[in-house]
């Protein structure tokens, strides 16, 4: 299969396996607090806090998911290239709105009586969800998602690929449509996960048994001397 770019061993396993796991088990710690000004605000930084890291798992995760489909011979593929590129511009733009800007404004409101708290709780509240503009972010970015991941799962199983690993692909993008957050984020980025190592397991054991298929030796074909 054509290659687009090979990395060292060590490094593309860690890239394969490492962020999708590490998502998957990030996503239970998004802030969930109570819908009141004093609740949001109490949790305000460790919600700007969380997107951080979220905004970099989301290029991690990206990375994880072009690897299979690089060597699947897909990482140029049409579907690979918008879906991914699209997840990576609209999901991130929506982390920065929905979270970034939601927890900066709730912290900038403590210093404030409590009656203009509650007017900025009231204006940044529905920002994630019913914002048209923030809301066109996150169905766009998560469409992309789903076209790669679909996608991928279909070029996988095209390819030969193990039942399990095609399916799994194929969940983990439906899985985001609940939304990023425990308990559909991790469902989401778990079966990526599942889907990286048994991709790898079965890479893995088809190098063990090209290795160890044992070619005739040039000495047993040379005729034997005479003394």
């Amino acid at each position: 299969m054509l290659r687009t770019w090979v990395l060292p061993g060590t490094i593309r396993r860690v890239l394969l396996l490492v962020p999708a796991l590490a998502f998957a088990v990030f996503a239970v710690f998004h802030p969930n607090p109570e819908i009141n000004a004093q609740a949001v605000m109490d949790v305000a930084t460790w919600f700007v806090a969380f997107h951080a890291i979220q905004l970099l798992l989301i290029g991690l995760v990206a990375v994880s998911v072009l690897i299979p489909a690089d060597e699947f011979g897909a990482a140029g593929a049409w579907m690979t290239r918008l879906g991914i590129g699209v997840f990576l511009i609209f999901f991130s733009a929506y982390d920065a709105v929905a979270g970034f800007s939601t927890g900066l404004a709730m912290r900038s409101a403590r210093e404030l009586p409590a009656a203009q708290q509650e007017v900025v709780f009231q204006t940044v509240k529905d920002w994630p969800g019913f914002d048209p503009s923030v809301f066109a972010l996150n169905i766009i970015g998560t469409l992309g998602w789903v076209v790669a991941l679909v996608g991928l799962a279909l070029i996988a199983r095209r390819a030969g690929a193990a039942r399990s690993e095609w399916i799994f692909l194929g969940l983990a993008g439906l899985f985001l449509l609940g939304g990023h957050p425990f308990p559909f984020g991790t469902i989401t980025f778990a079966c990526v996960f599942i889907a990286a190592l048994l991709h790898e397991i079965s890479r893995s054991s088809s190098a063990s048994a090209a290795a160890g298929r044992v070619e005739p030796s040039d000495a047993s074909s040379e005729p034997l001397r005479e003394a």
